[in-house]
């Protein structure tokens, strides 16, 4: 009986499932075998492995840029571009940055070495006054360094 001949109440003849998906539940059902079951777990996690490291070393060696200019029109680009609207994305970008935060750390940051420094001169002023008093009253000199 043919599909033309076949009444409209008839079952329709089931299609064998795909290879993949047949290959797929054999090699479940044999990771689930006691013995060797691990045997083929291991064996799929180390070809991942040996593929992630495959597909990366692919991905390094592609020139994305060359690809898209040679796959894509430069009108399409164009096209595209044009639909985006720059000021929304800046506003976006810009919203998304605690610029106000950025501005105190490095504020922060430079006044804490001015202080630094201005105390450093201090005391470096500090020394050279007491020198000189002691110097002017005839004391002997005392060594002020304060550096260990």
């Amino acid at each position: 009986m043919t599909l033309v001949n076949a009444p409209l109440n008839a079952p329709m003849p089931q299609r064998p499932p795909p290879a993949q998906s047949l290959l797929v539940d054999v090699y479940r059902a044999c990771e689930a075998l006691p013995v060797v079951g691990g045997l083929f777990t291991r064996g799929k996690h180390e070809a991942q492995a040996i593929l992630s490291l495959i597909v990366a070393a692919v991905v390094d060696e592609l020139d994305l840029t060359a690809i898209v200019r040679d796959r894509l029109h430069a009108e399409a680009i164009e096209t595209v571009i044009a639909r985006i609207d720059l000021v929304a994305l800046a506003d976006e970008v810009i919203t998304g940055v605690d610029l106000p935060a950025i501005i105190r750390g490095s504020t922060n940051s430079v006044t804490a070495e001015v202080m630094t420094d201005v105390r450093t001169q201090g005391e470096r002023a500090d020394d050279a006054v007491s020198g000189f008093v002691d110097r002017v009253l005839g004391r002997k000199q005392v060594s002020h360094d304060h550096r260990w």
